[in-house]
């Protein structure tokens, strides 16, 4: 009987470390998703902020194209040095995004 104690110890012990392991890399995870968060802006507190896409911006920018506000939509597109929507370099995509709701 004690050898079946002495051959439990040594995997429980082994089972407590993988579970401890397996906590250390879920709250290495949350610690890495709370850096992209967000604390102002339209996102509430807690909530990952999507990454601004070309899409997105097509999206938002061909509302104000179809309800006659081109002349504002090509004054913003030559801030960012573009003619075109495509031709905005993608780390302004953001800015752009908040410039665009910014004149809502």
């Amino acid at each position: 009987m004690t050898i079946h104690v002495q051959n439990l110890e040594p995997a429980n012990a082994t089972q407590t470390a993988g579970l401890m392991e397996g906590r250390q890399v879920a709250d290495k995870t949350v610690k890495s998703r709370k850096v992209g968060l967000d604390c102002g802006g339209q996102a509430g507190l807690g909530e990952l902020r999507q990454p601004v896409t070309l899409e997105m911006l097509r999206t938002k920018l061909a509302g104000f194209v179809h309800a006659g506000r081109q002349a504002e939509i090509r004054a913003l597109l030559r801030h960012y040095g573009a003619e075109r929507l495509p031709d905005v370099p993608t780390k302004y995509f953001d800015e752009l995004l908040q410039a665009a709701e910014a004149l809502e």
